[in-house]
């Protein structure tokens, strides 16, 4: 029996298919296939897999993260005090209402972001967002040094 999709009911039960919203999430699975790829996409999936299943790595990456946030405002602040400008607006603009108003800001960010992270933490992408996020911290913290090593 064919259903006509203006009319979704057949005899007194309800028709799912034709009326139910369908989400997509393309990654249900952690993301970690059982095959083993070659070259350097191999070893890359096989470090991401020993990261997953570290007691000890994410929890200290997750930290660092906070860390080095931290070290970011201190610097600024610094760096603002010595008479450098802020290049990020929204930053700017939280500088403008006050140092409290900014460093709430900034480390509810990071923290809320560190949380998400970490109860995301089974799947391959966010596993790999943790380090690019670290990566970009890294770089961030190095300049900081550089720049107080300037004044």
């Amino acid at each position: 029996m064919a259903i006509d999709s203006t009319d979704a009911t057949v005899g007194r039960q309800r028709e799912r298919r034709v009326t139910r919203t369908a989400l997509f999430f393309p990654e249900r699975r952690s993301g970690f296939d059982r095959r083993r790829l070659p070259g350097w996409r191999g070893r890359l999936q096989a470090d991401l897999e020993r990261y997953a299943q570290s007691r000890l790595t994410f929890p200290l990456v997750m930290a660092t993260i906070l860390i080095f946030n931290f070290i970011d405002y201190a610097m600024t602040v610094r760096a603002l005090g010595a008479g450098a400008l802020e290049l990020n607006p929204v930053m700017q603009r939280l500088f403008a209402m006050g140092w409290e108003t900014a460093a709430l800001v900034k480390l509810l960010t990071a923290g809320v972001v560190v949380l998400v992270l970490t109860g995301l933490r089974r799947y391959r992408r966010t596993l790999e967002l943790s380090l690019v996020v670290l990566l970009g911290y890294s770089v961030l913290t190095f300049y900081h040094a550089y720049l107080a090593l300037q004044m």
